[in-house]
């Protein structure tokens, strides 16, 4: 049993946790966040494994949530903290040139590191500056999107990193690393927690680049002389995750909660195909063509009413059925996105969904009833996106 004055010392460092977060105590309160580009403090706190400096983002009853200079972002129990205090009185994130020569400590042999605008890039020699520049054009392209369509959007925080591995091999390590054994199948991944990009390079289709022009046009409207070479599904992999990144960066997700995955994945898939992110395109430019095969094909053999709701209320369709639910996320977001009406409807949705508490379970109740709140009932709202994908023409 504790003594009275250790007891004492501890409901005092607690209490000076929570007057950072400026709380009064925390007690049963819920729990609270502390939203991006406020004014806070950076704090540094300690448990028995290593000490974390950083600005709080968020609380709970047991917990803290802390994210440091570079935007790793990490959960403490309160109760294991050993330490606390005030570093700075104001949180001052990674600046580019400071997150360079700390990169540069760690670079693999033969890789170097390239920063653009919004981006700093791990890559091999020779390729990273390429890399940085097609990062800094998807999210150019990526914002504009947001932008025309009435997104609440704010400037990312810090720069965004991505690494770009020559090999599976290293890819692999890396993940395995980060304890994302998960992802070492995956062509490259975004991690909310790090807000990295992590990827490898295909080998097996390097296109060169000469004169501005390609044996395939794998990127217009992006200006293929930015490269010297490029691999096609490397590209397809930087736009696929750079939209995600850009999207968790700019106030469209959330990187502490769960956004629903229809949500994320469908954006990423809707900006896919070039003429979407490129003005004064036709349609069909516009269409993601595998997605809408996919759904007109395969899918429509196993469609059943309901499947809208199912996927709106909760992420298990990712799991069980992916492809379909793949083709079905990128639908109902290409849907909500090409009709202007429909798309003011849709960034208050986002909006709505980035303003709810993301430290709280997001139900399936819940998310079904936000989803109808702005767009009503969803049996009619999947009877016209039936009707609308069925008149949608890849040729």
């Amino acid at each position: 049993m504790k003594s009275p004055v250790a007891f004492l010392r501890r409901a005092v460092f607690i209490a000076m946790v929570t007057c950072c977060l400026g709380l009064s105590s925390l007690g049963n309160l819920p729990a609270t966040t502390v939203q991006a580009g406020e004014s806070t403090r950076m704090v540094e706190l300690s448990d028995q494994n290593d000490s974390y400096e950083g600005k709080l983002i968020a609380r709970t009853p047991s917990h803290v949530c802390i994210m440091d200079r570079f935007g790793l972002m990490t959960s403490l129990e309160i109760n294991k903290l050993k330490s606390f205090r005030v570093v700075a009185g104001n949180y001052s994130p990674i600046s580019s040139i400071g997150l360079q020569q700390s990169l540069k400590k760690e670079l693999p042999k033969g890789y170097e590191i390239a920063a653009s605008a919004h981006y700093v890039v791990m890559g091999r020699k020779g390729k990273a500056d390429d890399y940085a520049k097609l990062f800094e054009e998807v999210y150019r392209q990526v914002d504009t999107f947001f932008s025309v369509r009435g997104f609440d959007t704010h400037l990312p925080e810090m720069p965004m990193v991505a690494f770009v591995f020559g090999t599976q091999a290293e890819f692999k390590a890396y993940c395995e690393a980060q304890n994302d054994q998960t992802m070492t199948k995956m062509r490259g991944y975004y991690s909310p927690k790090t807000n990295r990009v992590a990827m490898y390079e295909d080998p097996s289709q390097i296109i060169k680049v000469t004169a501005g022009v390609s044996d395939q046009e794998l990127l217009p409207p992006i200006s293929q002389d930015l490269f010297a070479s490029v691999t096609g599904q490397t590209a397809d992999v930087i736009i696929h995750e750079g939209t995600h990144q850009v999207g968790f960066n700019v106030g469209i997700h959330s990187r502490l909660g769960t956004t629903p995955r229809w949500v994320v994945e469908g954006l990423a898939t809707v900006l896919e195909p070039p003429g979407i992110r490129s003005r004064g395109k036709a349609g069909k430019d516009k269409v993601n063509d595998e997605r809408l095969s996919w759904f007109q094909g395969d899918y429509s053999q196993r469609r059943k009413p309901g499947d809208l709701a199912k996927m709106i209320a909760s992420d298990d369709t990712f799991s069980g059925q992916t492809l379909d639910a793949y083709s079905l996320a990128w639908s109902i977001t290409y849907f909500l996105t090409e009709n202007p009406a429909r798309a003011g409807k849709f960034a208050k949705y986002l909006k709505k969904v980035s303003d709810r508490n993301p430290l709280h379970v997001y139900s399936a109740k819940e998310r079904l009833t936000d989803f109808q709140e702005i767009f009503g009932d969803i049996s009619r709202v999947e009877v016209e996106l039936l009707r609308s994908m069925g008149q949608v023409r890849i040729d």
